[in-house]
């Protein structure tokens, strides 16, 4: 698992909302990923005991199961505020750059790319995971 890939699935852990079915969310069925729309939805319901997970598409106005092993709930995107709130900080950062900002804690740097909200490179994810402790 890369430092990014540890750092995002923390993230996802510490803010449950980026995993909640709703609009916005990225999910994978089958070999296809998905962002739910006003077109393209899931829905769970609990059948049996066991949840069921179905696509319903506004064209056809019509139900298909999904098979739970094809299905992959990726989440929401995270943005520069899920990443800051799960530091503990709010935007009140330093600004480097008009494309960047830096944060310290404990000792240890991240910089941000501000047109993406992401950590800039895997040293940076791998600050971040420092911080956190992943």
């Amino acid at each position: 698992m890369t430092e990014k890939e540890k750092a995002e699935a923390y993230v996802r852990e510490q803010r449950p909302a980026l995993m909640e079915l709703s609009e916005g969310c990225v999910v994978k069925v089958g070999e296809y990923t998905y962002a739910l729309d006003s077109n393209w939805k899931i829905e769970t319901r609990e059948y049996a005991h066991v949840n069921e997970y179905r696509v319903i598409t506004n064209s056809f106005n019509e139900w298909t199961k999904i098979d739970e092993d094809n299905f992959t709930i990726i989440g929401h995107p995270i943005k520069l505020n899920d990443w800051l709130a799960v530091l503990g900080y709010t935007p009140k950062s330093i600004i480097d750059r008009h494309d960047t900002m830096s944060i310290s804690k404990y000792g240890r740097w991240v910089f941000f790319d501000l047109t993406t909200g992401q950590p800039r490179t895997e040293a940076d994810y791998k600050a971040f995971n420092d911080i956190v402790s992943v």
